[in-house]
Formats: structure tokens, sequence, C-alpha cells
């Protein structure tokens, strides 16, 4: 049984101009797309036939430029784009990172990841097109790093700088009205490690205004974190994150274990991993959204 939990999908992921689309619901396109009938792969020097192999550039991708100027994303894109920006991948080819679908989507662009450019640029050599390999994000900073990258890349470095300028002034929000006692938090859902120091998860709950007291662990970024672990440590609050794309797992069954229920009734916040995972502008509006949900959770705690 699922233990009732308060829910972080921030209606502000969905932010105005990240989708696309005419108020008729129409595709909008861009005085700078191609003329009906044209043949070229670019339109004033921009990739016309953008294909993406990771997820976190599938969502990326996707607030950067239309629908049209996209030869696939992932196959994963899809429950995680429901999640952060529903709609938004509607009409969107999807790829399973194969040289069959390198060959048939011919891409101009290729946007790969850390572990996926070697195989890339050898997919990319039959097609002729450009690999751009993208980092992982483990910070703010990094996010900033990420978008002006990809947005170079796509020929939409206006709409990235838009894009983070928005971040940006979430952030200085956050930090303008910050709790003078942090509430005591970590990132815990039932597996053997958590997100500690130098991660992205780590970076959204301090910009809400909490301490993640996995930050503190001896090990480096993802420390060792049981139940007993969790017991001992006493956080005011558990955030655990929801994958929609994986089924019941063992692990699920820690995260509803008894004593969960009996110590953080009503203190068990679920979050979309896409959103703590993926650097995205949007992590700015996870951490408000937390932020929210701190102020909302109950005064008292059960005692120990």
């Amino acid at each position: 049984m699922r233990l009732a939990r308060f829910l972080v999908w921030p209606a502000g992921l969905t932010l105005a101009g990240v989708l696309f689309l005419t108020p008729a619901g129409g595709t909008l396109r861009p005085s700078d797309a191609p003329a009906a009938g044209a043949t070229s792969a670019t339109a004033h020097g921009k990739p016309m036939r953008i294909m993406s192999l990771m997820l976190c550039n599938d969502l990326l991708l996707l607030m950067l430029v239309p629908p049209e100027r996209i030869a696939s994303i992932t196959y994963l894109a899809h429950d995680a784009v429901a999640a952060l920006m529903p709609g938004a991948d509607r009409g969107v080819a999807v790829n399973y990172g194969t040289a069959e679908d390198v060959l048939l989507q011919r891409p101009d662009l290729i946007l790969a990841g850390t572990y996926s450019a070697a195989m890339a640029r050898k997919l990319a050599q039959r097609a002729g097109a450009r690999v751009v390999e993208v980092p992982a994000t483990n910070s703010f900073e990094d996010i900033r790093r990420v978008v002006r990258q990809v947005g170079a890349a796509v020929g939409e470095p206006e709409r990235a700088d838009i894009l983070l300028a928005g971040m940006d002034a979430k952030l200085a929000r956050l930090s303008a009205e910050r709790a003078p006692h942090p509430l005591r938090v970590v990132a815990w859902s039932g597996g053997g490690s958590v997100p500690g120091r130098g991660t992205l998860t780590d970076a959204i709950i301090s910009a809400a205004g909490g301490e993640n007291i996995a930050a503190k662990l001896p090990d480096t970024r993802y420390g060792s974190f049981g139940l007993e672990e969790l017991l001992a440590a006493r956080p005011d609050a558990i955030l655990q994150g929801e994958t929609r794309w994986t089924g019941p797992s063992l692990r699920d069954s820690q995260t509803a274990h008894p004593l969960i229920e009996r110590y953080w009734r009503g203190r068990v916040v679920g979050y979309p991993d896409a959103a703590y995972t993926c650097g995205l502008p949007q992590s700015a509006d996870a951490a408000l959204a937390l932020r929210a949900v701190f102020r909302a959770l109950p005064a008292e705690q059960a005692a120990w």
C-alpha cells in the first residue's frame, strides 16, 4: 500500500512559452522555419532535423525549438514530459538510439550524453550529422552552462537566455525569502543510496530553504542510506521520487514501511524524478514548489 504524501508536481513547471502552440492549439511556425517545400537541411544556419539520444536532452530540446525542427527524442521521454510539460512531445517521433533510427531519420544534429557520445559519433558518420556532447548537470551553474551550450547548438541562444533569466529570477526570489530555520530533509526512496553533496537534488533542496542531511555523509554525491540510517537521522521530512516509467519494486515496499507511516505521516513529499535529475530551467520551479510544501507541512511531528 502506497503511503499518502504531498505531491510536488508544480503547475509552474509548464512554463508559458515552453510549448510552441498558437492560442487555437496549432503549431506556431517561427519566421526562421523552412518554407513549404524547402529541401535545405538548415535555415539561416540552424539545424532543422535535431535528434536527441538522452532523456534530459529531450526535455531541453522541446523547450528550445518547435516540433517541426525535431527529428526525434528518446522513447523514454513521454512520461517525463507528461510530468513536467504535458503535451510538448505531441507529434514528435521517438528513437531507440539505434543505427537504423539514425539512418531513417537523417538528423543534421545529434544531442548525445556523456556516455552515449562515442556511439553517437559512429552513428553520425553514416548520416553526416554533427554531434554535440551534453554533460550532466549537478548545480544551477551547470544548468546555465548546458542550456547555453544546447541553445547555441540548435541556433536558439536568445531563447536559452530567456529561459535562464526566468530561472534566475525565481532563484533570487527564493534567496530573498529564506526561512530562518531550514527543515532537515532527505531524498530517500527506499534504495541503498541518497543524493548528497554535489548533486542537483541537493541544489534544489538548498534553494528551497531545506537542509539535505545526506550532504553531510562522507561518501561523495551518492551515499549509503538504509532504513536504519533514516530512523537514526530523524529528518523533518522525506522526499520520495516518483518515476512514472517504472513499475512497483522491492524498493517501493520499503518506502511504505510501517515505521515511515508512524513517524512521518503527512511529512512524505513525492516529486517527479526528472525534475531533480535533469538540469532544466524548471529546476527553479521545482525549488519553488518544494518551498511551498515545506511551509504546508504539519507543525507537529510524531513522538519518538
